[in-house]
């Protein structure tokens, strides 16, 4: 893996973690809580096992989710934030990639469906620039 600038700067790449949930103050995100957790072979198949007494919060003042190549999963934090959905059962976005809910942007799969990576890529990469925009325009 190379390292990035990110790492230049004190980053730290955390792999087999599982978010619990997102933690905050005042509509703002503060901490994310986490678990550790381990593949286990279970009748011929691969599952993914909490590690007991490994909860632990990080702090956070920006969440971003990658969520894979299908459709979002309606159940949980979409359901929670009452993030409208498109026709097709997408994260329903504007053209500045913001949701309906403020300060929740999405892109690539989970707000136009399953695609070629070169797309999820671009439409990251558009997500990141309106975000951008909209934090250095704004008091978050």
């Amino acid at each position: 893996l190379k390292t990035s600038t990110s790492h230049e700067e004190g980053c730290e790449r955390r792999w087999s973690l599982s978010t619990l949930r997102f933690v905050g103050m005042q509509q703002r995100v503060t901490h994310a809580e986490l678990e550790e957790v381990k593949w286990e072979r279970l009748n011929g198949s691969h599952e993914m096992k909490a590690v007991p007494g490994t909860i632990e919060q990080i702090d956070a003042d920006l969440i971003l989710l990658a969520m894979g190549f299908i459709h979002p999963v309606h159940e949980g934090l979409l359901a929670e934030l009452d993030i409208s959905l498109d026709s097709r059962k997408n994260i329903g976005i504007d053209l500045s990639m913001a949701t309906n809910i403020d300060k929740v942007f999405a892109a690539g799969d989970a707000a136009s469906g399953a695609s070629l990576v070169v797309n999820a890529i671009a439409s990251g990469r558009r997500a990141a620039i309106k975000i951008d925009e909209f934090l250095s325009s704004k008091e978050v």
